[in-house]
């Protein structure tokens, strides 16, 4: 991932905002995890066809999902994408968005955990251990 280290979501960021409003979070990451699956399929087609404003309107949706559920890694691929796709390299796109594709993995990967720690407590959500998730290469 063009030497990053792929992100997820800041557990402690979302704490500070949510925090007592689990169940609006609970709401969210449940329209999150239908959404950002769907956004980045779209994506993929529109960068494949090149189709620049498609994509970068799909972008502009990732940027806003991710960042409301504290998912900043994918948030700023989003916003890298957007960069080459606006100033025409189609390579780095391409690149980036194979990055971006990762990382909405692992981020869907943390959204389930969340979700089924506040299906039992939703308190449980604060203390659930995202390093037990690997999204291979």
């Amino acid at each position: 991932m063009n030497g990053n280290r792929i992100a997820g979501i800041d557990l402690a960021n979302l704490e500070e905002a949510f925090a007592g409003s689990e169940d609006v979070l609970t709401q969210m990451l449940t329209l999150f995890q239908v959404q950002a699956p769907e956004r980045v399929q779209q994506l993929g087609v529109h960068i494949g066809a090149w189709d620049e404003m498609a994509a970068r309107t799909v972008l502009h949706s990732l940027v806003n999902i991710a960042g409301a559920v504290r998912a900043y890694g994918l948030s700023n691929l989003a916003k890298a994408v957007g960069d080459a796709v606006k100033s025409d390299d189609r390579a780095q796109a391409n690149e980036l968005t194979r990055d971006l594709v990762r990382e909405s993995l692992l981020v869907l990967a943390h959204v389930r955990l969340l979700l089924e720690a506040a299906q039992a407590d939703p308190q449980a959500m604060w203390s659930v251990d995202f390093s037990r998730v690997d999204v291979a290469d």
